[in-house]
């Protein structure tokens, strides 16, 4: 069977074929290459020049890799988790968390202060340098922690207020019975000696005052320690009329509770 194909001679006769044989693929590419390179033979400032159009692409690579070192270099800073960690810092003291958890604001402060040291400490890094991850770890763990912080806050504030309280009440009853007591020592006893009862239990009355006024605003645990201490100054002044009435009378009165 005879060939379509025109009769050529030697090596570019066959090199020729191939490339017709197989023009849009690899095949072909390859030997219009070669039919090239066998035609032209490839002279020193061509050599020259093939080096350049090499070395382009290679330096355009290297220009894109630094360009997204950059990128990836120079992160923005954290400002949202910042100003979130802010707000849970200030929820928690805004629950009191100084008063009412103090080792757990402590150790928020304490994380805080951390995660905004760090912070300070990339900004004096070159830009492409700058790494914000360990900051947005350390910011994102003071949010959690400062919710846990102001709700143990909340919730020992309600459990003081409960203890504020009900100590409040032991309070009012020992001033109470230091005062029914002093009605009845008053008539039978002298006359320095009453002075002195009614000057104690004003005192009572008084200290009474002062806790209620603490329960007002809020300071429970103030509360909560100067009721249990009136409360104790409340049975000793009771004891004390108890023994002036015995002194006076020879008898001793009957107690309330």
């Amino acid at each position: 069977m005879t060939s379509a194909l025109p009769k050529l001679r030697g090596s570019r006769c066959k090199h020729t074929i191939n490339l017709l044989l197989c023009p849009f693929t690899s095949c072909g590419t390859q030997y219009a290459r070669i039919h090239f390179q066998e035609r032209e033979p490839i002279s020193r400032t061509s050599h020259k020049a093939e080096e350049n159009v090499i070395v382009v692409p290679q330096i355009t690579r290297a220009g894109v890799v630094l360009v997204l070192l950059l990128m990836n270099g120079c992160g923005q800073p954290p400002a949202q988790q910042l100003e979130a960690a802010q707000k849970a810092v200030d929820d928690a003291k805004t629950a009191e968390a100084e008063t009412y958890a103090k080792d757990d604001w402590m150790k928020l402060e304490q994380a805080f202060a951390l995660s905004k040291d760090e912070l300070a400490k990339q900004e004096t890094v070159f830009p492409m340098f700058r790494l914000y991850d360990d900051v947005g770890d350390m910011l994102s763990t003071v949010v959690e922690y400062g919710g846990h912080v102001a709700a143990k806050a909340s919730q020992n504030k309600e459990a003081a207020k409960t203890a504020a309280l009900a100590m409040e009440q032991e309070a009012l009853r020992a001033v109470v019975s230091a005062k029914r007591l002093m009605a009845r020592a008053l008539s039978g006893t002298k006359r320095d000696a009453g002075e002195t009862i009614r000057q104690q239990v004003s005192a009572l009355e008084a200290g009474f005052a002062v806790i209620h006024g603490l329960i007002e605003n809020g300071d429970y645990l103030e509360a909560e320690m100067q009721a249990r201490a009136l409360t104790e100054k409340g049975v000793a002044v009771s004891r004390e009329i108890q023994s002036a009435t015995e002194r006076a009378t020879g008898k001793k009165p009957k107690t309330h509770a």
